[in-house]
C-alpha cells in the first residue's frame, strides 16, 4: 500500500473541503423556516469558512493548474453553492 497523495489523487480531492463545510449550512437553511440568532451566526462562520478554503484552493490552481474536466465542474458546483448560501444569508 503506498499512502503517498500523487498529484493526481490530491487534484481529485480539490474544492471537497469547502462542500463539506457548507453542508451543515444548507441543512440548518432547508429544515429551519427561520433560524435563530445563535443558528445566523453558526451560518456566518460555516460560509466564511467556506469562503476561505475556497480562496486556499484558488491558490492551489494557480499554482498547479487544474485540467480535468472534472475539477472544473466541482469547481463550478462549489461557486454555485457558495453563492446560494450567500443569498440566502443575505434574505434572513
Amino acid at each position: 500500500m503506498n499512502d503517498v497523495k500523487t498529484p493526481r489523487t490530491a487534484a481529485r480531492a480539490m474544492w471537497a473541503l469547502p462542500l463539506v463545510a457548507l453542508a451543515p449550512l444548507a441543512t440548518i437553511g432547508i429544515l429551519t423556516e427561520e433560524p435563530s440568532p445563535g443558528w445566523t451566526v453558526v451560518c456566518w462562520v460555516l460560509w466564511a469558512l467556506s469562503a476561505v478554503l475556497v480562496a486556499a484552493e484558488w491558490a492551489v490552481v494557480i499554482r498547479r493548474g487544474t485540467r480535468e474536466p472534472a475539477q472544473w465542474a466541482m469547481c463550478v458546483l462549489v461557486h454555485a453553492v457558495l453563492a446560494w448560501q450567500l443569498i440566502a444569508l443575505l434574505q434572513q
